[in-house]
């Protein structure tokens, strides 16, 4: 299980970094509320996001911070289940999945409990009136790590080989 921790803690501080400097520079750049088109359908636009997941639940954000909390504390207990049960540790890939997701997780819990509100400045227009809700760095390493770690799951317990020569 060692070789996972690794991958797991390297795969979080990585992920952790790159959503914390991406989001300073934001704040240092752009006012709230301030866009730039960066081309096509992109902008960037610094949005203060206090409820969770694409801006629902707007001015409760004890909800989404409780919420990573319990994530944080169930990802290493269910690994350690999965170890003392089944004998599973998860692939470098599973380990990599699990390390954007806990690094996602914490970046935005950094900013709930530091600003009340996590900023967000990915801008997605999807027509010219309708935008899709601004995202940043941690959503896409919790979502794209998620849906990898689905994918991989699901590989594995349908008789999928977990191709994985590292472990």
């Amino acid at each position: 299980m060692h070789r996972s921790g690794v991958i797991i803690g390297a795969a979080m501080v990585c992920a952790l970094v790159l959503d914390q400097l991406s989001k300073a520079r934001v704040r240092a750049l752009l006012d709230l509320g301030e866009s730039i088109h960066v081309g096509g359908p992109l902008y960037l636009t610094h949005v203060r996001n206090t409820g969770s997941v694409f801006g629902l639940g707007q001015g409760y954000v004890i909800v989404p911070t409780i919420g990573s909390l319990v994530i944080l504390l169930a990802i290493p207990l269910i690994l350690r289940h999965l170890y003392i049960r089944y004998a599973t540790v998860p692939t470098s890939f599973e380990s990599l999945c699990v390390g954007l997701i806990v690094g996602g997780a914490i970046g935005n819990l950094i900013d709930r409990l530091t600003l009340a509100g996590v900023t967000d400045f990915f801008d997605v227009a999807l027509t010219p009136s309708y935008h899709w809700p601004a995202f940043n760095v941690a959503d896409m390493c919790i979502v794209g790590g998620t849906l990898l770690l689905f994918i991989a799951i699901m590989r594995r317990g349908s008789g999928g080989v977990a191709h994985d020569a590292a472990v």
